[in-house]
């Protein structure tokens, strides 16, 4: 019975020994194969069973290396729970090539959901660790990746700096491919900047110094797109335009290639090339940016209106992505706040435990040196223990300066109220059901009776508009006193920028005529008064809605 036991026992050894010795030969062919054949890297990770891999090393390992495949496939993943599984696990290791990999491809995940604020802080770690480890590619790769997420943004010059860093960690590496590339899309930031002269000059640089055919298309792709943005020389952009493959064309591309046959009064072949751009719109930014080049078509055929229309689109859909990278601000100031605060309760605690052994210890030692030592060595304790706790007071002073300066990372979170209150109203028109419309309503009715019933309302949003509007209710009610009660109010809410609709709910308005009467009226009060700062205060008066008012019944 022994020897069985001991056979059956040996058996398993063999068997786990195996299993983990064929995982570990897996996962290092397919890191192997990552940076020369990035498919066969991709179907090695692909073909094993991730519920065999059981040790927290190796299942890290393969969620970085299948990441990575991933990635270096074209797969834009926008879920990061694989790559969180490599970045927890290396976050407590000394493995700082892998920790930089798991930030790195952590930061792209992000890039590609468009959560660009938390991306760019796991770039920067990432870019920090790389400096460490002394790796030129990866800076470079980080850089690069840095330029492509501030260009997303509208921040061409943040993206300009990072993509010059790029250039020179390729170069440092060695590596004269992605310096070209890099350049490449230099060049196309610098046309964004409209530094043409610097553009061309710095396209005409690659087109010698490389012989590749791909690069040499590139070449003459960007040198026509720059061109077509120059309004200059159109010929020569559409001979260079159809030198390139078409599988080369970007969407931005199309609608340049559109632009040259409009300049060489060609419309019916610019309006096929910008359907085909239009046809392969990825998002959002690619239809505004369209949208913008049609405008510029539109322009030359002089319809002027149908230009108006087309640039609006794009600046709403611009708009759009500007509140969302705010908000993504707002929330990242916020987690970090509560995350330091965290920080600063435990260093509080553990402060007070090490300042109460502190204390008893020098207490017994001053009363050793009493007995022992004479009055002079008395005195220099007791400077000893001065100056200690004149310490003690310059770090207490410091953590309250730090309370602070995180108090400040902290929004105004009062307009989230309005904002879901703005979102019903406009489910409340587009929605056809009856009972769904009917619950809205309800729900309508509901918030604005808890808004109503709140003392702290408009405290709480003047307190907020002085803090980050240079203390303009404060001003107000200085320079225009005859502003009170509910105009107080009223304007209040203008200066917030709410619309009419929410503004009509809350004050319990018949009608938007009657807010726009009132308005007028606030504008000829603060005339009136001759304030020094009427214009800024008409200024924030202002206020747009395109949006129809919801009657209620309250």
């Amino acid at each position: 019975m022994n020897k069985l036991k001991l056979t059956v026992t040996l058996l398993l050894s063999v068997l786990v020994l195996s299993c983990r010795s064929s995982i570990t030969h897996d996962l290092d062919l397919a890191e192997a194969y990552l940076a020369i054949a990035p498919d066969s890297s991709l179907a090695i990770l692909e073909g094993m069973d991730r519920r065999t891999i059981h040790r927290h090393e190796d299942l890290a390992r393969y969620a970085l290396l299948k990441s990575a495949a991933m990635d270096k496939n074209y797969r834009d993943v926008t879920s990061d729970s694989l790559i969180r599984v490599a970045l927890d696990y290396y976050e407590k290791t000394r493995n700082e090539k892998y920790r930089m990999l798991s930030w790195y491809y952590e930061g792209i995940i992000l890039k590609n959901a468009q959560e660009y604020t938390s991306a760019a802080v796991a770039l920067e770690e990432s870019l920090r660790l790389s400096l460490h480890v002394g790796d030129p590619l990866y800076s470079g790769l980080i850089h690069r990746n840095m330029a492509s997420l501030f260009n997303s943004t509208n921040n061409n010059e943040e993206a300009i700096r990072h993509m010059q860093n790029a250039i020179h960690y390729f170069d440092v590496a060695g590596q004269q491919r992605y310096k070209a590339f890099a350049e490449m899309s230099l060049a196309t930031l610098l046309a964004n900047s409209e530094e043409f002269s610097g553009a061309l000059q710095l396209i005409r640089s690659i087109r010698k110094q490389n012989s590749d055919p791909i690069l040499q298309d590139y070449c003459n792709l960007r040198e026509a797109s720059v061109l077509v943005k120059q309004d200059t020389l159109p010929s020569r952009a559409l001979s260079l335009f159809m030198s390139v493959p078409l599988r080369l064309f970007s969407v931005m591309d199309y609608s340049y290639y559109a632009l040259a046959y409009e300049m060489m009064q060609q419309p019916d072949s610019a309006q096929l090339w910008m359907e085909r751009g239009y046809s392969l719109c990825k998002d959002l930014p690619d239809s505004a940016s369209l949208d913008y080049m049609r405008s510029r078509i539109e322009l030359k055929r002089n319809n002027y209106q149908e230009a108006y229309i087309l640039i609006d689109h794009a600046a709403s859909i611009q708009d759009s992505l500007t509140r969302i990278l705010l908000r993504q601000s707002i929330s990242a100031a916020q987690r970090d706040y509560y995350r330091n605060e965290t920080a600063l309760q435990e260093e509080r605690v553990k402060g007070l435990s090490q300042r109460y052994v502190f204390t008893i210890i020098i207490t017994l030692l001053i009363l050793s040196t009493l007995v022992l030592l004479s009055a002079f060595h008395a005195r220099k304790k007791d400077r000893q223990l001065k100056d200690q706790m004149a310490d003690l007071v310059l770090r207490g002073r410091m953590m309250d300066q730090l309370q602070k300066d995180n108090a400040h990372l902290v929004g105004s979170l009062f307009s989230e109220k309005v904002d879901h209150l703005d979102t019903l109203c406009g489910r409340y028109f587009q929605e056809e059901d009856y009972q769904q419309k009917e619950s809205i309503y309800k729900e309508i009715k509901r918030l604005v009776s808890l808004l109503r019933k709140d003392p702290e309302l408009y405290a709480v949003l003047q307190r907020d508009l002085d803090r980050y509007c240079n203390m303009i209710m404060s001003r107000l009610r200085a320079q225009v006193p005859r502003i009170k009660g509910e105009n107080l109010q009223l304007i209040t809410l203008f200066f917030a920028g709410f619309s009419y609709e929410i503004v009509q709910l809350l004050l319990n308005k018949s009608s938007i005529a009657s807010l726009k009467t009132a308005r007028t009226r606030l504008r000829k009060e603060i005339l009136d008064a001759k304030a020094p700062d009427a214009e800024l205060f008409l200024k924030m008066l202002e206020m747009k809605s395109g949006r129809r008012p919801l009657q209620m019944k309250t």
